[in-house]
């Protein structure tokens, strides 16, 4: 299954109500597109009673946190969303950039295709040697719109468990890992996402650069219109 990384409302995210970049691509030329999710169960639930439950667990969390003046928006075509799709090997790309760098080692010029990531020996050294909480390695790839850096365990609105952490956690994560290697500006960041990328060598580091760029727009969009991130596949 591809990764897709979705900032939006939960009510559009579980009816459906979105198009990957990959659909709008196959639409825009005329092409068949068919999206097969692992994830997700079908159930035959109305736009209301699917926003009910996700309204509701919205409000759980914010009670439960204790937070007032939250900018989180559930509704099912009001709130615009954002994706893109970086693909596992461009989040692996990232993965292992990051824990090389972290654990000073050099970076491998290329990455392997499909790779079981948590099984490179730099990652697995990373993993087993930081002392700190990482969303993008320790988190379960959901982020809520809450201007707090925290990871918690929780439910999700389909009662599955799940490590859940915030938007503003993944943006400061992304931001230190920008002052620690790259040091670029925002602008430079967005153009990533064009000049970056999947080429016949699989570059860790441009595949990095591709992924981190479209999680940094997803963070960005995710604390100003509210919306929850996943990684969807």
């Amino acid at each position: 299954m591809g990764l897709d990384v979705y900032s939006g409302t939960l009510t559009r995210y579980y009816t459906h109500h979105w198009k990957t970049k990959a659909q709008q691509y196959a639409e825009s030329h005329g092409l068949k597109f068919q999206t097969i999710r692992s994830n997700q169960e079908e159930e035959d639930l109305s736009v209301e009673e699917v926003l009910d439950i996700t309204t509701n667990w919205k409000d759980n969390i914010i009670y439960g946190l204790k937070m007032d003046d939250v900018l989180w928006h559930e509704d099912y075509q009001t709130t615009p969303y954002y994706t893109n799709k970086p693909d596992w090997d461009a989040l692996n790309a990232l993965l292992l950039y990051i824990s090389a760098k972290y654990t000073n080692q050099e970076v491998p010029k290329t990455i392997e295709r499909n790779i079981n990531i948590y099984e490179h020996p730099i990652v697995k050294e990373f993993i087993e040697t930081k002392d700190f909480q990482v969303s993008l390695f320790d988190g379960s790839g959901w982020w809520i719109p809450i201007k707090r850096n925290i990871m918690f365990n929780y439910v999700l609105p389909n009662d599955e468990k799940c490590t859940l952490a915030t938007s503003s956690l993944l943006l400061a994560e992304l931001e230190r890992y920008n002052r620690f290697e790259w040091n670029e500006d925002e602008e430079t960041i967005i153009s990533w996402q064009k000049s970056e990328g999947y080429g016949d060598d699989y570059n860790t580091e441009s595949l990095a650069k591709f992924a981190f760029s479209i999680l940094w727009q997803a963070a960005k969009f995710s604390l100003e219109n509210g919306t929850v991130i996943i990684f969807d596949y």
